[in-house]
């Protein structure tokens, strides 16, 4: 290394040694570049997670919709709203079809397959002698069971099967207490749209009673319940109703009965 300083300085050259500056100007300026976009990635997302929870939280997604826009956001909500009422409308005639199901059942069990035709039970006349003497000296509807007053009013109305009226409406004021006219089982307790809020007991020898267009029921299906026990409240539901009262009616064997023929405190 002497040697080659020693020759140069001879013939009068010189070895001058510069830094090479140009590397590191480039890797600083590499690096200024990438925080800048790192910086401007940054703000971006920053900026854009703003809008974002202005848009959402704020009505000026309503100022930038268009009118269809707006229109189709509209009927979406009118369109849930449809939908939750159609919901409850689907709910409404379910129950009612179990209460129509209830009251086929109640009348099965009670064994009055022609309450819906009814039919009042007469004897024919044949002009025997006997029949006669019959009538005369033996009660044609001869009961072991007795059916009290399943209520406290002024009969209103009274049985007339030719008018379609197959029961006694005893007029009182809504709430007053009904009670069972005998001991007997629930085989019906719900809700019906022509009679309103309606009971029906099965009793022995193939009896059944009916009270309609009640308040309040207090027995439900399949309860026990003795003569004179509370049962339910009067009232004035169903479209079948002419005030408040209570209709009572009597069946034996499907055929329907005048209740003031039987009724012992009638």
């Amino acid at each position: 290394m002497k040697r080659i300083k020693f020759l140069l300085s001879k013939y009068g050259f010189s070895i001058i040694v510069l830094p090479n500056s140009n590397q590191s100007v480039v890797q600083n300026k590499t690096v200024k570049g990438k925080v800048l976009i790192l910086v401007f990635l940054l703000y971006s997302v920053f900026l854009f997670l703003i809008l974002s929870l202005f848009y959402t939280f704020t009505p000026a997604k309503y100022l930038l919709l268009q009118e269809s826009d707006i229109a189709r956001v509209k009927g979406f909500g009118e369109f849930q709203s449809l939908n939750e009422k159609i919901n409850i409308l689907v709910t409404e005639i379910d129950k009612l079809k179990k209460t129509n199901q209830n009251l086929k059942n109640a009348i099965y069990l009670a064994d009055s397959s022609l309450i819906k035709k009814p039919m009042i039970e007469k004897k024919e006349i044949d002009g025997s002698i006997w029949n006669v003497f019959q009538d005369l000296f033996f009660d044609p509807y001869q009961q072991t069971i007795i059916f009290r007053k399943p209520i406290n009013g002024f009969i209103s109305r009274g049985f007339s099967a030719d008018n379609g009226h197959f029961g006694m409406d005893f007029s009182v004021k809504i709430g007053t207490p009904i009670f069972s006219a005998a001991n007997g089982y629930v085989v019906f307790a719900d809700y019906t749209v022509n009679d309103g809020y309606m009971m029906i007991i099965a009793h022995s020898d193939d009896y059944i009673t009916v009270y309609k267009h009640c308040s309040q029921l207090i027995k439900s299906t399949r309860d026990f319940v003795t003569q004179g026990e509370l049962i339910a409240l009067s009232g004035n539901t169903g479209k079948l109703t002419t005030g408040p009262h209570l209709h009572f009616e009597i069946w034996k064997n499907g055929f329907v009965i005048d209740p003031e023929k039987i009724l012992a405190n009638y």
